[in-house]
C-alpha cells in the first residue's frame, strides 16, 4: 500500500456531469474484464445507470485531489448511489488505477455509505476477489457488526453477483 494521499469527496454538480460521464467509461471498461461487455458502435460502453441530467446527480459523489502535473484539482474516482425498492443501493463506484490503494476508494464508500440513513444494497462481482475483501471490511466499519449480510445473487449475463445488505 503506498499511503493514503489526501483526497476530497463532494457531491457531484451539475458542471461535473462531463468528467462523470468520462470517467463513467473508465468504470464500464474496467468491469468489462469481469463481464466481457464491449463497446458499442460508436466505442463507447453502456451509460445505464450514469447521472446525465442536473437532477441525477444527487446520487453521485466525486473524489478530487490535486494532479501531479498541473496542481489543479482533478477527479480521481466517484461513486453513484440511488433510492431503489426500499433501500439504498450504490450502483457504481471507481477510481482511477493511479490513485488505488491510497484510500481513495474507502474514503468514497464510507461517504456515500454513510449519507443517508436507512437501508442499503451494495454488489459487486464474484469474480472480483480483491472487491469482496473491500466490500466485506466496509460494511463491518460502516455497518457494524452483525448489521450486514451478504447473498450471493445469479446474475442475468455472466457470473454470479455478490450483494451486501446493510443499515
Amino acid at each position: 500500500m503506498s499511503g493514503v494521499a489526501a483526497v476530497d469527496v463532494r457531491p457531484a454538480t451539475a458542471g461535473d456531469l462531463p468528467a462523470l460521464a468520462w470517467l463513467w467509461q473508465c468504470f464500464r471498461h474496467d468491469l468489462a474484464a469481469l463481464t466481457g461487455a464491449l463497446p458499442y458502435a460508436d466505442g463507447r460502453y453502456q451509460t445505464a445507470g450514469m447521472p446525465t441530467a442536473p437532477q441525477d446527480v444527487h446520487g453521485a459523489v466525486l473524489a478530487w485531489r490535486p494532479h501531479p502535473r498541473t496542481g489543479r484539482d482533478a477527479p480521481v474516482g466517484f461513486a453513484v448511489a440511488e433510492a431503489s425498492s426500499g433501500a439504498h443501493e450504490l450502483t457504481a463506484l471507481w477510481v482511477a488505477v493511479g490513485a488505488r490503494r491510497d484510500g481513495v476508494g474507502r474514503a468514497l464508500a464510507v461517504t456515500v455509505l454513510r449519507s443517508r440513513p436507512g437501508p442499503w444494497r451494495v454488489g459487486f462481482q464474484h469474480a472480483n476477489a480483491g472487491a469482496g475483501t473491500f466490500w466485506r471490511t466496509v460494511a463491518g466499519e460502516v455497518f457494524g457488526p452483525g448489521r450486514w449480510r451478504e447473498e450471493r445473487v445469479p446474475a442475468p449475463h455472466g457470473p454470479d453477483d455478490h450483494l451486501l445488505l446493510g443499515r
